[in-house]
């Protein structure tokens, strides 16, 4: 790593481009450099940076190099380690790509603000030292933090970055000192303040900390952490729901039951009708009504175990088309090891007899390998013929492993078919029954707003005061306009048998939407993986096929070369028995 002596007394970058870059390239020593004189060591590093693909770097040092942007980071996917400290660097950016980054220092710059890394969960060590943030934010998501060093900015509440920082439950380094939180208050109550909050640290602004001081500490601040630690346990409560919910969700979807646990609510809460019965809720009339109560509650229990049914047979489909899934791949892969093993044995036979014919590539051949050659020099053209038939052996195999694999995906393209169209035909039962259900709470409705109407035709035919009339006294106008809608639509049979019939219409074209939604997933699940076995087959048979051409061609060349010149030139070995046939 460079030290104080190799930074340079001025910046001579302003531009993080690609020549910066592989000179910031870290090569770590190895044990045949150390031995060198330093001079060497350089010019050896120097060199493999130049050589080094930035999909391989792991470690990038920026320090004192001057830029004042973070840019131009893309392909390095190993980088675990990224040095920018010393810089000029305003805004924090165009890093939430490098998902393996570990250790980033950002410290000595003139950064105001924590953001754009919220990619980064695998972060670890984290420096901010020495900037101008105001703000403790933005690190929300960096759950594996040990190290946070934050000193010299501009954080002023302590007891605001002391109940941030608890939920880094691995947090075991921490650095604040510099800020004015640090600054303003004693030390012994600054550090009484992080301990009680903070009790797992283990050095403080690079102190150790002390287990006695931890208790005190807690001792001390124990009122207010009983108020602290309850808010921690409904949070932790709150993100465990999040994680069921999530977990729930993920499931459904991986079943292709998405969205079903919500569908009820989005049938029962649109459309006209759903807001007239809203009316009628907050009028009071619909908590007197119990057959308008009884119709929703019924047609919610039915809906609801309507959709149970279907998620449990929907998870039972999965898990048989997962077993089936597992035989085809399980009988791919025997396949391919036993065809495998037979081409690994050609290819052994025929370098044993290729080593008792060509010298070895060193070009001194044995005593055993000349006495070959000089008793039988037409052994190269034997050689030549045993290459040709190894060739078409092998070829021969992979034409028979390729039509068996292609009979196994057929095979399981029929099976997989005949599981997919079970699903559909689940999918089309559900659907039927909750169209039933949504045709008995149509009924119920009208059933229960008839019984409404006459109601209030009575009530207006001998006087007694409406339910509508206690109301609008007691609220007046606030629900005055309401009482004149419920008047409005109970004394109108035409337009209420209206609004019944188009909010079942709408509810309908939602659950037949909904059926075909789930039924062209299942569709296009199937082809989707059945195209993809068919595509990994084709890549694999390319592959194979340029495999023993390669390897025949290799052998070729040299058994050409020996026939051309009749001596072992100084040569290669590109491709060997060692590595045929091997993914």
């Amino acid at each position: 790593m460079p030290t104080t002596n190799d930074r340079p007394d001025k910046p001579s970058f302003t531009v993080l481009d690609e020549a910066l870059i592989k000179q910031c390239i870290y090569v770590p020593p190895t044990g045949i450099e150390e031995d060198k004189k330093t001079r060497d060591r350089d010019q050896a590093k120097a060199g493999q940076k130049q050589k080094v693909e930035f999909h391989e770097v792991e470690c990038l040092i920026f320090s004192f190099t001057g830029i004042s942007k973070i840019a131009n980071l893309i392909g390095f996917d190993r980088l675990t380690k990224l040095q920018l400290d010393n810089n000029n660097i305003t805004k924090i950016e165009n890093l939430n790509h490098l998902s393996n980054l570990i250790w980033l220092d950002l410290s000595f710059n003139k950064i105001s603000r924590i953001e754009g890394l919220s990619e980064l969960t695998k972060l670890e060590d984290l420096t901010l030292h020495c900037n101008n943030i105001e703000v403790l934010e933005g690190i929300d998501s960096l759950k594996p933090l040990k190290c946070f060093s934050i000193g010299k900015n501009k954080l002023d509440n302590l007891d605001d970055i002391a109940k941030y920082l608890r939920k880094f439950k691995h947090l075991r380094m921490l650095s604040l000192a510099g800020n004015p939180c640090h600054a303003k208050i004693q030390l012994q109550i600054y550090e009484a303040k992080v301990l009680a909050h903070l009790s797992k640290l283990k050095y403080l602004d690079y102190r150790l900390v002390d287990a006695k001081a931890v208790a005190n500490a807690k001792q001390e601040h124990r009122e207010h952490l009983v108020q602290v630690e309850e808010q921690d346990k409904k949070e932790e409560e709150r993100q465990r729901q999040e994680r069921i919910e999530l977990q729930e969700q993920t499931d459904l979807r991986a079943c292709n039951c998405s969205g079903m646990t919500s569908l009820f609510e989005e049938l029962i809460n649109e459309g006209t009708e759903a807001k007239q019965i809203q009316t009628f809720r907050e009028s009071g009339a619909y908590d007197e009504n119990s057959k308008l109560k009884e119709a929703l509650q019924r047609y919610s229990d039915a809906f609801d175990e309507k959709v149970r049914e279907f998620v449990t047979r929907m998870q039972e489909h999965k898990k048989v088309k997962d077993e089936e899934f597992k035989d085809f791949f399980e009988t791919l892969e025997t396949a391919k090891g036993e065809v495998d093993t037979e081409c690994k044995y050609l290819i052994k036979q025929f370098e044993k007899q290729k080593k008792l014919v060509m010298p070895r590539h060193d070009g001194h051949p044995t005593e055993e390998e000349a006495k070959v050659i000089e008793e039988d020099p037409s052994q190269l053209e034997k050689l030549r013929v045993g290459l040709k038939t190894l060739k078409e052996n092998l070829l021969e195999k992979e034409t028979d492993q390729q039509e068996a694999y292609e009979a196994v995906i057929s095979e399981f393209e029929t099976n997989y078919t005949t599981l997919q169209e079970e699903t559909i035909e689940t999918i089309s039962e559900c659907f039927k029954k909750l169209q039933d259900c949504e045709k008995e709470y149509r009924d119920d409705l009208e059933n229960a707003f008839e019984d409404m109407r006459a109601k209030h035709q009575s009530q207006l035919g001998d006087g007694t005061q409406t339910n509508m009339d206690r109301a609008s006294a007691e609220w007046e106008q606030e629900l005055n306009t309401k009482r004149t809608q419920l008047e409005s639509i109970l004394e109108n049979k035409e337009e209420l048998d209206k609004l019944i019939e188009e909010s079942h219409q709408m509810r309908q074209q939602k659950l037949y939407a909904k059926e075909e939604e789930l039924s062209e997933n299942e569709r296009k699940t199937c082809v989707r993986l059945i195209d993809s076995e068919k595509e990994k087959e084709h890549q694999r048979n390319r592959a194979r096929v340029c495999e023993i051409y390669m390897y025949c061609n290799l052998v070729d060349r040299l058994i050409s070369q020996e026939l051309d010149d009749g001596e072992q030139p100084e040569r290669e070995v590109v491709y060997t028995s060692t590595n045929a046939f091997e993914e």
